[in-house]
C-alpha cells in the first residue's frame, strides 16, 4: 500500500511539473530500476539536426535541477557532476541517445530529462521518472515470484480434474460395456442355431410313410404270429 501511494503521489507531481513543457508536448515515461544494478535510459528527439544535449535531473526530495553530462555530436562527452562521472556511459549518435546508469542507489530516484541544443533552439525530450527499489523489497519480490512459479509449474504437472473428462470416460465405460454384452449375446444365438442344426435329422419319413405303416398293421394281424412256428401252425391245419 505504501509503495502504491508513493506511486500515485510522485505520478501527480510529474504531471503537474510537466506543465512547465506543455507546450513542447512533452511525454512522461516511468522506469523501474533495483539498487546495485543498472538501468538504460533513452535520450533521443526526432527533430533534427541537432549540435548536442545536455541531460538533467531533478529530484523529489530537494527538487533541485542537476545538470549531468553534455554531449556534442562529434561524440565528446563533458561529465558535469562528479556523483555520475563514473557511473554514466553513453551510446549511440545524436539525436538519438541511450545513457546507462550503473550501480543504482536511492538516491537516483528522480526525474531526468534532455535538452537538445540546434544554435540556439533548444528541444526538450520524453521526460523519465526513476524509481529506484530497495535491495531487500526486490529479493522479496524475487521470492514471492520464484514461488509463484514454482506453484504453477507444480499445478501443470498434477492432471486436470475436468468434469467434462470424468463425463465422458463414464459414457465410453457404458458403451464398451454394452458392445461386449451385445457380442456375447449374438455368439451364443449364434453357437445356438448350429447345435439345432447339427442334431436335426436330415431326412424325415414323410406322413405318406406313416399310414403305409399302419395300414399293415391293420390287415395282417396274425402274419406275425405265422412266422414265429411254422411247424406248429402246419400241424394245426392238417386237424
Amino acid at each position: 500500500m505504501a509503495f502504491v501511494a508513493t506511486y500515485s503521489f510522485l505520478m501527480i507531481s510529474i504531471c503537474l511539473r510537466s506543465c512547465s513543457w506543455a507546450d513542447e508536448m512533452v511525454q512522461v515515461t516511468p522506469l523501474f530500476g533495483a539498487v546495485g544494478n543498472e538501468i538504460i535510459i533513452q535520450c533521443a528527439t526526432d527533430k533534427t539536426p541537432q549540435d548536442g544535449v545536455y541531460m538533467y535531473k531533478e529530484e523529489e526530495a530537494n527538487k533541485n535541477k542537476q545538470k549531468l553530462f553534455y554531449y556534442y555530436k562529434d561524440d565528446t562527452f563533458s561529465p558535469k557532476s562528479t556523483m555520475y562521472k563514473t557511473r554514466v556511459h553513453v551510446d549511440g549518435k545524436i539525436p538519438n541517445l541511450n545513457v546507462t546508469f550503473s550501480n543504482l542507489n536511492t538516491t537516483d530516484t528522480g526525474l531526468y530529462w534532455c535538452e537538445f541544443n540546434f544554435e540556439d533552439k533548444i528541444t526538450v525530450s520524453t521526460i523519465t521518472w526513476l524509481w529506484i527499489e530497495k535491495s531487500e523489497g526486490k529479493k522479496e519480490d524475487n521470492t514471492e515470484e520464484k514461488k509463484k512459479d514454482t506453484n504453477e509449474i507444480e499445478d501443470d504437472k498434477k492432471c486436470p480434474e475436468d468434469p467434462h473428462v470424468k463425463i465422458v470416460l463414464i459414457v465410453c465405460a457404458v458403451m464398451s460395456l454394452l458392445c461386449i454384452t451385445g457380442f456375447v449375446f449374438v455368439v451364443l444365438k449364434v453357437q445356438g442355431c448350429w447345435g439345432h442344426k447339427k442334431y436335426r435329422p436330415s431326412n424325415q419319413p414323410s406322413d405318406s410313410v406313416y399310414e403305409e405303416m399302419k395300414r399293415s398293421n391293420v390287415d395282417c394281424p396274425s402274419s406275425v404270429r405265422t412266422f414265429i412256428n411254422p411247424d406248429y401252425q402246419s400241424t394245426k391245419l392238417l386237424r
